[in-house]
């Protein structure tokens, strides 16, 4: 079979240029993909992405005002608009270090640099989809959530030839992970080690250790990889996690500022370089770090608003008031007018009217935040939530402050350390009795919502179970047990029914979000493991 011969392949190519995206074409015609697609900007990109599986995406980096093509990358990825085994080439004019360490956790497949030949490209595509073709059968385990069986084929495909399988025992590895079998990866990459230096291989040892809060031994792993390879991005990356988990913030906020140095365009680790500078005190490059996470995160799926208030607090910490205000304008002015955007500089405004003793200015933003937040339904991050409750105690608006923390503790009524912080910001404002009465108030109504749905399961009433804990975490969708509560109470359902094809979907969605919110429960690594063996009986 002629390697070219792209049937039942489908080709997106990105690019702003009339002329370039007409050339590509013309280039990709003779190898019969079966569509070959067009976008001129990041956001019909994305758009064709979310309405069609695309098997190959050819994108340029720049691509004028709007997301670049490493931006489009992140959110494709971030999103699972791509499946496991899509290939995504990046085209670019440029090979810069900034350019491609931009994103480590998000790397195209290959970069092709302008100019090209078309048998430059076709030699890029046929190297990657050789590559990719080794994993087509674990891939499409992945894609379809089986990933035991993904696992067995990896170890199948091992047991058939253990050379030139790298790929293959990467993946494994990341399955391991996926799966919560610590223990079992530990082992895997520790095995792998005696053989020989292999330098991803001592990366995923390294979050392995991480994540098993082996802080010690994980630090030393991706120090050893820094020490070797200063350019290696993602062992800095982990480093400062695992130097935050450990309590160690200057060492901490050290290694971010010197990644930073060498790849800057990353709004979640500029975010991270500002929230520890502030905890540090070091206003000045907590207030850059915010700016640049506000400006690279601009056209991002990871850029984050809330960042303003990060960056006002920064401000006036260094009692910079008047640039404060001046630095919200700016991004009033010159950001696109979207209700996250008019809620989050109000937010900074009552900040910054709260510092300065204007409490009626201060309500005045306060009011304008909360009625976007009931008419959009939009929920804040704990940060905001936190800045939001001491700005409604500092104006005494204990009815405000009292939703607020309702909402934060249904999500997170098990975080100790941030209750204990919202109990804080009451002692500190004279109110202590008030605010634990909220908490305890608030930490009762979800034992007991979530107890309501467990009876119903535990009764044998599946169906007003589901219906219960859907409806719950359409209210509290951050929270984690409830979503996990009820991917458990359909998973019951399809164990007792059969009707597998109903409910494995959206089981599979509520273990997702549950996972995302709370990566370490384990009810995550328990539910999967049961919803795999549902998915292959109706396989």
């Amino acid at each position: 079979m002629n390697i070219w011969n792209l049937k039942n392949k489908s080709v997106l190519v990105v690019d702003d240029y009339d002329k370039m995206r007409a050339l590509m074409r013309e280039i990709l015609a003779p190898l019969a993909a079966d569509k070959i697609m067009m976008a001129r900007n990041g956001y019909e990109a994305i758009e064709l992405l979310e309405k069609h599986t695309i098997d190959i995406v050819l994108c340029d980096y720049k691509l004028g005002n709007g997301k670049d093509g490493q931006q489009i990358l992140e959110e494709a990825r971030h999103r699972n608009l791509l499946n496991y085994n899509a290939v995504f080439i990046m085209i670019t004019a440029e090979n810069t270090s900034k350019m491609v360490m931009g994103a480590i956790d998000y790397l195209p497949d290959d970069y092709i640099s302008k100019p090209f030949t078309p048998s430059q490209l076709q030699n890029r595509l046929e190297k990657v989809l050789n590559k990719k073709a080794k994993l087509d059968n674990i891939a499409a385990a992945i894609n379809q959530k089986n990933y035991s069986s993904a696992i067995a084929l990896c170890e199948q495909k091992l047991h058939e030839s253990p050379y030139g399988q790298t790929e293959v025992l990467k993946t494994k590895g990341e399955l391991l992970i996926k799966l919560g079998r610590l223990d079992d990866a530990e082992y895997f990459y520790q095995t792998l080690l005696k053989e020989r230096n292999i330098p991803w291989a001592r990366l995923a040892l390294g979050q392995v250790y991480f994540k098993k809060s082996n802080y010690g031994d994980a630090a030393i792993q991706f120090e050893s990889l820094m020490q070797e390879c200063p350019d290696n991005i993602a062992a800095q990356d982990w480093l400062a996690n695992t130097l935050e988990k450990s309590g160690e913030y200057e060492r901490c906020q050290a290694v971010l500022e010197k990644t930073i140095q060498k790849s800057p365009k990353s709004s979640t680790r500029q975010r991270k370089l500002a929230a520890i500078a502030l905890q540090n005190g070091a206003f000045d490059i907590a207030e850059k770090a915010y700016e640049s996470a506000i400006s690279e995160g601009r056209n991002s799926c990871f850029g984050n608003m809330a960042d303003i208030s990060g960056l006002v607090k920064s401000m006036i910490s260094q009692e910079k008031i008047e640039e404060a205000k001046k630095a919200i304008e700016h991004i009033k002015k010159n950001y696109k007018k979207t209700d996250e955007i008019r809620l989050h500089t109000a937010l900074a405004s009552s900040i910054i009217h709260r510092e300065t003793n204007e409490p009626e200015q201060c309500k005045q933003n306060l009011d304008a935040a909360f009625k976007l937040m009931e008419m959009q339904s939009i929920e804040l991050d704990s940060e905001s939530a936190l800045d939001v409750t001491q700005t409604c105690l500092a104006v005494n608006n204990l009815e405000l402050a009292g939703k607020v923390v309702k909402q934060l503790v249904s999500n997170h009524f098990d975080n100790a350390k941030l209750l204990d912080q919202v109990k804080a910001l009451y002692e500190k404002a004279g109110k202590l009795d008030e605010g634990e009465a909220i908490i305890e108030r608030s930490k009762q109504e979800i034992i007991s919502i979530n107890n309501e749905g467990v009876k119903l399961a535990q009764e044998g009433k599946l169906e007003q179970s589901i219906n219960f804990f859907a409806q719950a975490a359409k209210g509290m969708p951050n929270n984690a047990t409830i979503n996990f509560n009820a991917a458990y109470s359909m998973i019951r359902q399809m164990q007792t029914t059969g009707e597998i094809s109903k409910y494995l979907p959206l089981s599979r969605q509520f273990l997702e979000q549950g996972h995302k919110i709370d990566p370490h429960n384990q009810k995550y690594f328990q539910l999967i493991k049961l919803a795999e063996e549902l998915s292959s009986k109706a396989a």
